[in-house]
C-alpha cells in the first residue's frame, strides 16, 4: 500500500487567508467593514488611514482594496486613482451612497472591480471578495478538463498522470498543481492513488455556502510529488438538488489555489457539464482507437465547440493504442486526419503491465515506469499543449 496511509495529514498545510486592505478614509462605515470581512473564513482584514497608505504604499501587499467613499468628491476620487496606481491590477471595491451618472462613470474609469450602496449586506459583499480573487487569478491560473468519451476509454488514468507531468515540470518554480475527481460516483482518483478523504461532508451537502477555503484544506491530500488531490466518493452529489451549486463552489475554492488545476470530468452526462467545460482553458478527450469511442469523441468535440467561452484548446488522445515496428493501426492514419480535420490529436501507447501495477500499488503510472513511452507522450503532451501561452484564454 501507499505510504501516505500512514501520514494522511502530515502533508497538509492551512491555506492562507487572502488580504484585504480597509482604507479608513474618516468615514463611519470603516469598522463596519473590518467586521464583515472578519466574519469570512477565507479574508484577513488589515486597516490602514487613508494618509498612511498613500505616503506608504508598499507597507501594505493587499490581495483587495476596499475604500468607503461615503458621497465620493472630486478630491476623493482623486485620491482612488493615486490608491489604484500604487496596487496596480490589485482589485478594487467601493462602498459608498448612492452615486449620480457622473460619479458613476468615473468611478468605471478608473477600473473598480465592484462597488457597493450603503448598507453594506454580508452576503453580497462576500461574493464580491470571492469574484475579485477569481478575476485577479484567472490570467495566472489554468484549468484543465479531462474527459473520456465513454466508459473505459482510460480518461482517469490520462488525468493523473497529466497532473503528474505538470507537477514534476514545474517543481522549480514551486508552482501548485491540483487534480479534482468530479467523477463522485466512484472517486476513482482517490481510490487509484489509494488518498480517498474520509471527512464527513454531509454538512455541506444541505448547506453549500459553506465552502471555502479552510473547507478546501481539509478534503484535500497531498500527493509524495507534491500535487494536491481531491477525490471522495458521494453518489448522492450526482443527483442532489444542490448538487449544480455544490459543484461550482467547490471549483470556485479549488481552482483559486493552485496554479494549475486538472479536472477529470465523467463521460456520463450532468447538470453542471457544461458550465465547467465553458470556463476551462484547455480540453482534452480521451477515446481509444475503435469507431465508437472516436463517434463519441467526435460528438463530445463537437458539444463543447458549441458552448459559450468554449476553451480555445480542445485536443484528443487515442489512449491503448498498440505500436511497434509491425503492428498496423486499424484505423489508417489518413482516416483519422479526415475524421478529426484541425483538432490536434495523438496517440497513447498501450501499457498493460505497468497500469497495472500502479494500480495494486496505488502510485502514479510514472513511478513504475518513468521512461515508458505512454510517460513521455503525456510530458510531450503537457509542454506543447498546457505549459504554453496558448493554453491562457
Amino acid at each position: 500500500m501507499n505510504a501516505m496511509e500512514n501520514e494522511p495529514s502530515s502533508f497538509r498545510k492551512p491555506m492562507r487567508k487572502y488580504s484585504v486592505l480597509v482604507v479608513d478614509t474618516g468615514q463611519s462605515g470603516a469598522e463596519e467593514i473590518v467586521e464583515l470581512v472578519t466574519r469570512t473564513g477565507d479574508y484577513r482584514a488589515e486597516r490602514a488611514r487613508i494618509e498612511s497608505v498613500i505616503t506608504n504604499p508598499h507597507a501594505h501587499a493587499p490581495d483587495i482594496v476596499v475604500l468607503d467613499l461615503g458621497s465620493p468628491t472630486t478630491s476623493e476620487l482623486e485620491v482612488l486613482a493615486e490608491i489604484r496606481g500604487h496596487y496596480g491590477d490589485v482589485p478594487v471595491i467601493i462602498v459608498s451612497e448612492a452615486l449620480d451618472d457622473a460619479q458613476m462613470r468615473r468611478l468605471l474609469k478608473l477600473k473598480i472591480h465592484d462597488w457597493h450602496r450603503k448598507p453594506l449586506g454580508q452576503a453580497d459583499f462576500h461574493a464580491s471578495l470571492n469574484s475579485s480573487i477569481r478575476n485577479a487569478k484567472q490570467l495566472s491560473t489554468r484549468v484543465h478538463a479531462v474527459i473520456s468519451a465513454m466508459a473505459g476509454a482510460g480518461g482517469t488514468t490520462v488525468a493523473i498522470s497529466i497532473t503528474d507531468a505538470l507537477a514534476r515540470s514545474l517543481a522549480k518554480q514551486k508552482a501548485s498543481v491540483g487534480l479534482f475527481d468530479l467523477d463522485f460516483s466512484s472517486g476513482s482518483c482517490g481510490m487509484m492513488l489509494n488518498l480517498s478523504t474520509t471527512l464527513n461532508l454531509d454538512s455541506i451537502i444541505t448547506q453549500p455556502e459553506r465552502i471555502d477555503h479552510e473547507f478546501v484544506s481539509l478534503i484535500q491530500q497531498k500527493h509524495p510529488h507534491d500535487f494536491h488531490l481531491y477525490s471522495f466518493k458521494r453518489r448522492d452529489f450526482v443527483t442532489h438538488l444542490n448538487g449544480y451549486e455544490l459543484v461550482l463552489r467547490l471549483l470556485d475554492a479549488v481552482t483559486m489555489e493552485h496554479a494549475h488545476t486538472v479536472l477529470d470530468v465523467p463521460y456520463y452526462e450532468v447538470d453542471w457539464a457544461q458550465d465547467v467545460l465553458s470556463a476551462v482553458n484547455t480540453a482534452t478527450i480521451v477515446c481509444e482507437m475503435n469507431i465508437p469511442s472516436i463517434k463519441h469523441a467526435l460528438d463530445l468535440l463537437k458539444t463543447i465547440r458549441a458552448l459559450p467561452g468554449a476553451p480555445k484548446q480542445a485536443n484528443v488522445l487515442i489512449n491503448k493504442c498498440e505500436t511497434g515496428l509491425f503492428k498496423r493501426s486499424r484505423i489508417p492514419a489518413a482516416k483519422l486526419k479526415e475524421l478529426f480535420g484541425d483538432t490536434p490529436y495523438r496517440l497513447l501507447p498501450r501499457d498493460d503491465s505497468t497500469f497495472a501495477e500502479a494500480l495494486d500499488r496505488g502510485v502514479v503510472p510514472g513511478d513504475v515506469n518513468g521512461r515508458s513511452k505512454f510517460e513521455r507522450e503525456i510530458a510531450r503532451y503537457v509542454k506543447d499543449t498546457m505549459l504554453t501561452e496558448k493554453a491562457a484564454k
